[in-house]
């Protein structure tokens, strides 16, 4: 066998058990996203897209090697991937802070994609954790982004950090409330196909990004 191939194997077949990989609920990181993709998600359309998955396993990877770090050294200050879900919307907060009120969530990028950090998808996604952890009764304070690029090292960590505002989280409620009123699928949003094409699992015939 050739190593590239079992390695990509193994790595994809671990992924593949994950919870997260099974989940069918729409999670917080989908919200504000291409429009298209959530819709095919709602309706339960098939995957039919063969992705790339090593940038999502390195990331997926990094997380845990972040919570285990902060496990051994936190001494019980910190709550660490707590699982939230209100109203048939489900996500994984990775830090949250009791005595701060913080929302902290971990991003791997590149340094390339650094200066357009945080986008307005990020924003939404952190704010959406503040208000679902808000609803279990958590005192709710800032909500933080660090995005930590994979090619580069201590000095490239970027951290944004800004107080919760539930009427964010509401606009991208809106968002999701839109998409599930559609009665058609919209097109697709990506100004790339090569993205759409390595990383949708919905890509097809019938999905081409605008830039084909």
């Amino acid at each position: 066998m050739e190593i590239q191939d079992m390695l990509v194997k193994a790595l994809v077949g671990f992924d593949n058990k994950r919870e997260r990989s099974q989940q069918t609920e729409i999670g917080v990181s989908s919200v504000g996203g291409c429009r298209r993709q959530v819709y095919f998600q709602l309706h339960n359309e098939p995957k039919v897209n063969q992705t790339l998955r090593l940038p999502s396993i390195m990331g997926t990877a990094l997380h845990g090697h972040i919570e285990k770090a902060l496990t051994h050294y936190d001494f019980g200050r910190f709550d660490l991937e707590i699982e939230v879900e209100f109203e048939g919307l489900k996500g994984h907060v990775d830090c949250y802070i009791p005595s701060e009120g913080a929302v902290i969530d971990w991003k791997t990028t590149k340094k390339s994609s650094l200066a357009k950090f945080p986008d307005n998808q990020q924003r939404w996604q952190v704010q959406l954790y503040g208000y679902l952890l808000s609803k279990t009764d958590r005192k709710i304070e800032t909500v933080s982004l660090v995005a930590i690029a994979r090619d580069g090292d201590e000095r490239h960590i970027l951290v944004h950090t800004e107080k919760y505002d539930e009427e964010i989280a509401k606009e991208a409620l809106v968002w999701l409330k839109e998409v599930k009123e559609m009665t058609e699928a919209p097109p697709a949003e990506r100004s790339a196909y090569q993205f759409c094409k390595h990383y949708c699992v919905y890509y097809g015939d019938n999905c081409q990004g605008k830039g084909r």
